[in-house]
């Protein structure tokens, strides 16, 4: 009896050394395994996520790095990031997934993110790997720092991801503080190959405009997770926003060679500003932790009199932080399109 009590000791004794608790922020306790080595980011925000934390860990991507929204190469990502294979997604934009493929890089954990509109059947579908996930709020801008912390802890980061919230935040608190009380400035955000793609004023493609004082012209509800609501431009024409905000380059060169878009007075008077995407996105597709430093770019356009920051120094701080990439002068004029 006491041979078999010993036995069962040391199996538990065994398990618990190979994993770890954790207690997210309402209270829940997570078990998850000890010494993380590959992590897998179910959705392309927490695929990202991953990359400011440690791009070593990652043990593949939703969708090719490079593509119409993400300038991902090697002058500011690690050839190891873009070397790694396509897992896929279950979200549009990416090459479908299956669990199989999953299981083949046999990660130690998977990220799954929380305000994900697929998020039950996500779950539902990686729960069949028995592969340990947390869940992550990474929608809202406010929820962004403590991603990092709770991310970087779970993966055994957690000084890296406690700096990064601890950048974040200050940011956060600046802006809120700066534009308490503020007017917001009414904007359209131009998508797709015609610009007359757009998103809905409560859409999660649209948190960091809204955050950075942006008022969306677009009242509507978001139909599906890919978003990209049409519109015509008559309504666009009605709405007369003060700012456009052109999420590619192919809706910026619509802008501009379609003479139809020269009624509208933020054309006529240059108010046009296309997104910058080096090495991915500051804003949106996917909505990731580059929005750190793209709210600090649309509170500059959305409110130049109270945001008085000097965005060049902003973007070489946050450059260095994030992506561990040192940045001259050239390239961040390169960076926010602006001429030498």
């Amino acid at each position: 009896m006491r041979t078999i009590l010993k036995l069962i000791l040391l199996l538990i004794l065994t398990l618990s050394s190979h994993a770890k608790t954790l207690q997210d922020r309402e209270g829940n306790h997570i078990k998850i395994p000890q010494n993380i080595k590959k992590v897998f980011g179910s959705s392309p925000p927490m695929n990202y996520l991953l990359y400011a934390l440690n791009p070593k860990k990652m043990s593949g991507l939703n969708f090719k790095a490079k593509n119409q929204n993400n300038n991902a190469t090697d002058e500011f990502l690690s050839q190891e990031f873009l070397k790694l294979d396509v897992i896929g997604s279950f979200h549009g934009g990416g090459q479908s997934i299956n669990l199989e493929t999953i299981i083949k890089h046999s990660p130690d954990l998977i990220l799954l993110w929380e305000d994900d509109l697929l998020i039950e059947r996500v779950k539902s579908e990686i729960q069949k790997t028995k592969i340990s996930t947390i869940t992550l709020p990474f929608r809202k801008i406010e929820d962004m720092p403590y991603a990092f912390s709770f991310a970087g802890e779970a993966i055994d980061e957690k000084t890296r991801g406690d700096l990064l919230a601890s950048y974040a935040s200050k940011v956060i608190d600046e802006i809120k503080e700066t534009l308490n009380g503020v007017k917001p400035t009414s904007y359209y955000y131009a998508e797709g190959v015609d610009g007359l793609s757009t998103e809905c004023h409560i859409s999660f493609h649209v948190e960091a405009l809204n955050f950075a004082g942006g008022e969306n012209v677009h009242k509507c509800q978001q139909g599906d997770v890919l978003g990209l609501e049409r519109i015509n431009f008559e309504t666009l024409l009605s709405y007369k926003p003060h700012i456009i905000i052109a999420q590619n380059r192919l809706a910026l060169d619509a802008i501009y060679s379609n003479p139809i878009w020269q009624h509208l007075d933020a054309v006529k008077q240059k108010r046009v500003y296309l997104v910058p995407n080096k090495p991915f996105n500051w804003i949106d597709r996917p909505p990731s932790f580059m929005r750190i430093i793209g709210i600090q770019w649309l509170t500059k356009i959305f409110h130049p009199e109270l945001y008085k920051v000097d965005l060049s120094q902003r973007i070489r701080e946050f450059y260095s932080l994030y992506l561990n990439v040192e940045i001259s002068d050239k390239q961040i004029k390169q960076i926010i399109g602006e001429k030498n």
